[in-house]
């Protein structure tokens, strides 16, 4: 075994406790200092003033997940870095997390977030609902998960807000 396959070998993922709503600034600082950090986000609409908002946010507020080596001396230091509390324990013990468990979490939060995006004006399908293979207009986004459609019924174009999921390019 080379020295790199040996050293990749001594990794291990941690969980991280954060302090509140630092998540972000905590991610900064351990990688500032050689840590590889996963802060798995989400899209997280809400209605403010008025205004529908889409605004990433940590899947698991309060932590992050952190690959080091487990004799370096960047696990001595997460105590005292801008943004975190500790590491998680569990008996006095520095618990660690499986990599299948990370893959696995990485993967989820990336398929989530890649929906299908449509252009204005682009013709597309209807796949479920009483409109089901009915062709229409995609004419805008609303929001990260929907879309209005121009759909033609009775001779009259009407505008349908609609799941991106429900539709397929034509």
């Amino acid at each position: 075994m080379n020295p790199a396959d040996a050293a990749l070998h001594n990794q291990a993922w941690y969980v991280v406790l954060t302090k509140p709503k630092q998540e972000l600034r905590a991610q900064e600082h351990l990688e500032r200092q050689g840590g590889v950090v996963f802060l798995p986000m989400f899209a997280n609409e809400r209605i403010v003033r008025g205004k529908r908002v889409v605004r990433q946010e940590p899947l698991f507020p309060g932590y992050l997940f952190l690959q080091t080596d487990a004799q370096g001396e960047l696990l001595s230091k997460v105590r005292s870095t801008l943004g975190v509390r500790q590491l998680l324990t569990f008996a006095g013990q520095v618990m660690t997390v499986d990599n299948r468990l990370i893959e696995d979490v990485r993967q989820r939060s990336y398929t989530d977030t890649t929906t299908q995006q449509f252009s204005a004006g682009q013709a597309v399908t209807l796949n479920s609902g009483p409109f089901q293979h009915y062709q229409a207009i995609f004419k805008e986004h609303d929001g990260s998960e929907r879309g209005i459609i121009l759909l033609s019924l009775l001779g009259q174009q009407n505008e349908l807000l609609i799941e991106l999921a429900d539709l397929r390019a034509t």
